[in-house]
């Protein structure tokens, strides 16, 4: 290997340089990501400190700093190419190092060896963020959204009280899948234990609004 490099030129050196590095560092995520130690959002590193209630300190990493979570999954999968994210640099520099190194070897000029290994990182950009939108749409069609809900039936789980005082629980079918669900009734009688109800609407971010079927 210290052969190898010692026989490299300059510029074949600058090349390695670049893809070495950038190589190490997309291994490492890919690594991270496969063992589900990836997470966070937006194109930044978002690390930091959290205060806990009891006063105790917690340091928060973000390992993958292009994955998205929580409600930015659906975001992301609605959303156009994310071109200028971290990993898609890192494949660039990747692609453009190994693609210089590759070309320079096999003895093409230094000029158009340096503009199509930068064709070459484009190129890598681009696919990872089309792999990226096709992961995020595929992890957004699995995300529960309740507005689905609206006109399905099921039965009461837990009696509903009456007139929104309180939250019972039902059973509804929410994207082929049974779900168990707080609810509310405008209805004046309380809707009890079996009874088969119709969901109307939602209330807030995660109780549906059900009636009598």
């Amino acid at each position: 290997m210290i052969a190898w490099f010692e026989s490299l030129t300059v510029i074949e050196r600058f090349f390695a340089y670049v893809a070495i590095p950038s190589t190490l560092v997309l291994a490492i995520q890919t690594i991270l990501l496969i063992f589900g130690l990836a997470g966070g959002g937006g194109d930044g590193a978002d690390e930091g400190f959290d205060f806990d209630s009891d006063g105790e300190t917690d340091f928060e990493l973000d390992l993958d700093p292009d994955i998205p979570h929580g409600d930015n999954v659906a975001e992301a999968a609605d959303g156009g190419l994310r071109l200028f994210t971290v990993r898609g640099f890192i494949a660039f520099f990747t692609v453009f190092g190994w693609g210089g190194l590759a070309l320079l070897r096999a003895n093409v000029p230094v000029l158009p060896s340096v503009l199509i290994a930068a064709v070459l990182g484009m190129g890598s950009m681009l696919v990872m963020a089309v792999i990226f939108k096709l992961c995020m749409r595929l992890q957004s069609d699995g995300t529960m959204r309740l507005e689905n809900a609206i006109g399905q039936s099921g039965s009461v789980y837990l009696t509903i009280p009456p007139a929104r005082q309180g939250r019972g629980k039902v059973e509804v079918m929410v994207q082929e899948q049974m779900r168990e669900l707080e609810a509310v009734t405008d209805d004046k009688d309380p809707l009890p234990t079996g009874c088969e109800v119709v969901v109307t609407a939602i209330s807030g971010r995660s109780t549906l609004v059900v009636c009598r079927k």
